[in-house]
């Protein structure tokens, strides 16, 4: 039986991505130290926008588990940290310790295989790369880039779009990204954006 501490966040996480967060309760305190500490993964597990972290008593089954690349104490005093998704997970069941920090239990969830950009998904690519450049907070996570992978730029999307979670997650479900290759570039062509 696999176990692995989750933070539930509105902010939304892939393999591959990369995303700030900033840690300010207790129990994430707890879980970040122990997971620099020991060299340990936690997961995000996605949570509406509206919702609040203490209320949290289910999460979507897909979680992904993050490794933390970076980490600095801001002005402020907070902690904030620089996580990579890594792998998604299944999550059956999770439980609750003293200080409000989840555990789940969970088994290892299909990788989405490389899909190589092509004329049909090159768009998505061009329009990621555009808005990137356009958001210095998210562009600024980057490093490296993987616009010649389909299946990288279509879970940068996913990340961002705010798209209702159980449509995330049936997306997500799929074997491979083709499924949500081709919503999303229904998404862009029905607001006009597949030729701004």
């Amino acid at each position: 039986m696999n176990s692995i501490a989750l933070l539930p966040h509105s902010k939304h996480i892939l393999p591959g991505g990369r995303l700030k967060l900033v840690i300010s309760r207790v129990c994430d305190i707890r879980m970040v130290t122990e997971a620099m500490a020991h060299n340990h993964l936690f997961a995000l597990g996605m949570i509406a926008p509206n919702s609040s972290p203490e209320t949290v008593t289910n999460i979507p089954a897909i979680a992904t588990m993050v490794t933390i690349v970076d980490f600095n104490t801001r002005d402020d005093g907070l902690l904030e940290i620089m996580v990579e998704g890594t792998d998604k997970i299944s999550v059956s069941t999770l439980t609750m310790a003293y200080d409000n920090l989840l555990t789940a239990v969970y088994e290892p969830f299909h990788a989405w295989p490389t899909i190589a950009i092509n004329a049909n998904s090159q768009m998505l690519a061009n329009k990621l790369n555009l808005l990137f450049a356009s958001l210095p907070e998210i562009n600024e996570c980057y490093h490296d880039t993987n616009y010649n992978n389909a299946t990288w730029v279509c879970q940068r999307w996913l990340e961002i779009l705010p798209i209702d979670i159980k449509h995330k997650q049936s997306l997500i479900h799929h074997p491979t990204a083709e499924t949500a290759i081709h919503f999303l570039l229904q998404l862009l062509q029905d607001h006009n954006l597949i030729n701004n």
